[in-house]
């Protein structure tokens, strides 16, 4: 029987000619990232185990990317020490404020991802960077620690989903319906819970990187271990010149057993909805009524990438907010927010009424940015949407897509943006 890509680099990396779901393995680890609210702690442990040195400064990134530009004393002490601390023991990868963006957009973007390879990071979208053709997972700071001194981690062998694409997306779907429809599917049940989810069929060649890494970004909020899409000449071609490294084609074995296999026409998929509280609260845009808003995000490490901008600024183009509606727009990275600028849709988000914010998660985690008065209600392109995510515990969360949320912008109402 052959292996599921997860497995076939599982047992690539791990020296084993196969693996099975269940089987503990001893991982070689590619890279370990880490990000202002816990690289001190990762540090910390690092510098217990008796090291004086990072043994391979090349494997380790750290970005500074949710609470920045720093909004308190405590996390700005933080930063400093991370900045000292990572100094001393030999770290060659810190992206600081106004150098890097998002952690899991930079890691990609930097090629500190490449297919065919295991990294973890300490955060729970880490899952994202599978879109590259690796087995990304989210790690403890402790754990990160292990994998920075001996460069591997021990991962237990996850049984996997299959979700089979064919079609192509009508004007005003994107990636991120495709996520929330999946949320639905996969979520309620915890039927994902520690899979792999191995994107896979014809529809696949259709998606740029950026729906790729939308999709195996929203993975982690389905219990997932990690998302993983083949590497193909999509992948080849967007690592072209963010990496010397040797790239390879790899995919599943054509006889690899799956758990289950879910099927999509893509032209099928409508806009999509996470309505609070609950994140497989999931219905069309059309069915949720006559919601107002007074705050719109377009950002988040989920839907911040150049696409994601353009995409909202085709729909606002020429037009205003709704009065009484705060448009929040945050690129994932500095290399998103140059791109955006210098192709115009800064410029033209900023006309119809967007505030531009620095690359960072922003108001996502409820730190920085843009935080919800209580009775509030936001529709954003973020990926979580439990009570006091973005702020009150009395305010109202809404997902949806770039799209949709600058549809709703418009309106001042969450709207179809068809």
């Amino acid at each position: 029987m052959g292996m599921t890509l997860t497995e076939k680099i599982l047992a690539k990396v791990s020296g084993n000619e196969t693996v099975e779901p269940g089987q503990f393995v001893d991982a070689k680890v590619s890279t370990i990232g880490t990000m202002d609210l816990l690289g001190k702690i990762v540090l910390d442990a690092f510098g217990k185990l008796g090291l004086q040195k990072i043994p391979n400064p090349e494997q380790f990134v750290i970005c500074f990317d949710h609470q920045v530009p720093a909004n308190e004393v405590k996390f700005a002490n933080d930063q400093k020490a991370i900045r000292d601390i990572a100094t001393s023991y030999g770290a060659k990868y810190l992206y600081d404020v106004g150098c890097g963006g998002i952690l899991h957009q930079v890691m990609p973007e930097k090629g500190h991802i490449i297919p065919g390879t295991v990294c973890v990071a300490t955060e729970s979208h880490s899952p994202t960077g599978g879109a590259m053709g690796a087995v990304v997972v989210g790690v403890g700071q402790t754990e990160a620690a292990m994998a920075l001194a001996t460069g591997s981690v021990w991962l237990r062998v996850p049984q996997t989903i299959k979700v089979e694409l064919t079609g192509e997306f009508q004007p005003g779907v994107s990636a991120k319906d495709l996520a929330l429809v999946l949320m639905k599917e996969l979520g309620f049940e915890k039927k994902a819970v520690y899979h792999a989810i191995e994107f896979s069929g014809d529809g696949v060649a259709t998606l740029p990187m950026a729906s790729r890494l939308t999709l195996t970004n929203m993975v982690a909020d389905m219990g997932a271990k990690n998302g993983i899409f083949p590497a193909d000449d999509i992948t080849l071609e967007y690592l072209k010149g963010r990496t010397d490294k040797v790239i390879e084609k790899i995919g599943p074995d054509p006889d690899a057993k799956y758990e289950s296999i879910l099927k999509y026409d893509l032209s099928e998929i409508v806009p999509q909805v996470d309505c609070p509280p609950s994140m497989e609260n999931v219905v069309p845009a059309s069915e949720v009524g006559r919601i107002k808003i007074n705050q719109a995000v377009i950002g988040s490490c989920t839907n911040g990438r150049l696409e994601d901008l353009a995409a909202a600024a085709k729909i606002l183009e020429g037009k205003q907010v709704a009065k009484g509606v705060r448009l929040i727009v945050l690129p994932a990275s500095q290399e998103t927010y140059l791109n955006a600028l210098k192709s115009g849709v800064l410029e033209s988000l900023i006309k119809s009424g967007a505030m531009i914010c620095p690359p960072s998660c922003g108001p996502c985690h409820g730190g920085h940015l843009g935080l919800l008065a209580d009775d509030e209600v936001v529709v954003s392109t973020t990926n979580r949407n439990w009570v006091g995510r973005m702020g009150s515990k009395k305010a109202s969360v809404y997902l949806a897509s770039p799209e949709t949320v600058a549809a709703s912008a418009l309106e001042g109402y969450i709207v179809d943006p068809r």
